[in-house]
């Protein structure tokens, strides 16, 4: 068995929980796909708690938690705001060129997501 890093298994929790329901602990720990330990799952999303990425209310004898709609800028926002200024194409493109092991399937579902932004933009704007 391998140790997942820590930010891997924070991107794993956030995942399962972009479906948008409420989910206890042993929830989240049933869909993640490897031995991850239940203190270990909890320790991660109370630290997504802290750091305001996840909301969480007690619901009887657990808690329930979710995504948080939060103003702070995500990692990922800060991040790019750091290390390309501000704008999207430059990480992008970046993360594209550095990366050796594009698949011709991921580049087809690059693509899909580039015309679900642009419908999305359409619709919104």
């Amino acid at each position: 068995m391998t140790k997942r890093a820590f930010g891997e298994l924070e991107d794993a929790i956030l995942h399962i929980l972009r479906s948008g329901k409420r989910m206890s602990v042993k929830e989240v720990q049933s869909f993640l796909k490897n031995d991850d330990k239940y203190n270990t799952v909890m320790t991660v999303m109370h630290r997504l708690v802290e750091k305001g990425s996840l909301g969480r209310e007690r619901a009887g004898a657990h808690y329930e938690y979710w995504i948080a709609e939060n103003k702070k800028p995500s990692l990922l926002n800060q991040l790019k705001q750091k290390m390309f200024g501000i704008k999207t194409i430059e990480m992008v493109s970046f993360l594209i060129d550095k990366a050796d092991d594009i698949t011709d399937e991921e580049l087809l579902e690059m693509e899909k997501l580039i015309q679900n932004a642009k419908l999305k933009k359409h619709k919104n704007g």
